[in-house]
């Protein structure tokens, strides 16, 4: 269900309406992990707000309904950061013990929700593990463990960011959103996308060469970023053009 301290809806009940998934209780988190992911949750919630737009917010970590149940009524899917994804869920065994709040459940649900509004011709955004639930989706997997000393983290619980540049595909959705710019992103992770989904292309990378987003080959509106454009030290204006974009994407479909 979801924490007392977000709403379940905004005051704007005939706007586009956005589901908002996240695990903000993954098990085996610090409570200061946990702390920063409601924080996160909450900026990322205030800017789909300030876009126009509705929104509801389901706890992956203890789903209450099945994933077409909960997009009833919905025109655009986000999926927010937060704990490692199973494995298991993209083929592979545990090949490190740096992970962290892995919750199986939490990873079904998630995938089911990207799987069902994909079907639906839902604009789906994925944030850090909502990019790499997006490409296991796709039938890719991830570099379960990318090493210290990088540019993407700064704590073993990647809950203080880093700051670190992105070059943008021109020919690509956030390409145009951001007039084709280098960004200047926060990033908290120690995994990766390795092999990209089929049906998803990069459109996005750091110095050292780390998939730092992801879009859907096609018409369809589907972006996943592996940086946090909702962090409070991040530039406001990012998130909310890639938010504002993304809206206008749900709009449209609720139109048609």
């Amino acid at each position: 269900m979801p924490n007392s301290s977000f709403p379940a809806n905004s005051s704007l009940s005939n706007s586009v309406k956005v589901l908002i998934a996240g695990s903000l209780s993954a098990p085996n988190v610090s409570d200061y992990l946990t702390g920063v992911l409601r924080q996160l949750a909450d900026s990322a919630m205030t800017s789909v707000r300030s876009g126009g737009a509705d929104f509801r917010f389901v706890e992956a970590s203890a789903p209450d309904r099945d994933a077409g149940a909960a997009l009833e009524g919905m025109d655009a899917l986000l999926v927010l950061g937060g704990a490692d994804a199973d494995p298991t869920c993209y083929g592979q065994q545990p090949e490190t013990d740096t992970m962290y709040g892995i919750d199986p459940e939490a990873d079904r649900f998630e995938l089911a929700l990207m799987r069902e509004a994909s079907a639906r011709g839902m604009p789906v955004l994925g944030i850090c593990r909502g990019m790499q639930l997006m490409n296991i989706l796709h039938g890719g997997d991830l570099v379960q463990e990318i090493g210290p000393g990088t540019m993407h983290n700064s704590s073993v619980d990647n809950s203080i960011m880093t700051t670190h540049p992105v070059t943008l595909a021109p020919a690509s959705r956030l390409g145009a959103i951001y007039d084709g710019r280098t960004l200047s992103v926060r990033s908290g992770h120690h995994q990766a996308v390795d092999r990209v989904g089929e049906g998803l292309v990069v459109t996005a990378r750091s110095a050292d060469g780390i998939v730092e987003a992801l879009e859907a080959e096609g018409p369809q509106w589907m972006v996943g970023v592996q940086w946090h454009p909702e962090d409070p030290e991040a530039p406001r204006e990012d998130l909310d053009l890639l938010i504002a974009d993304f809206v206008a994407a749900a709009r449209v479909r609720q139109s048609a």
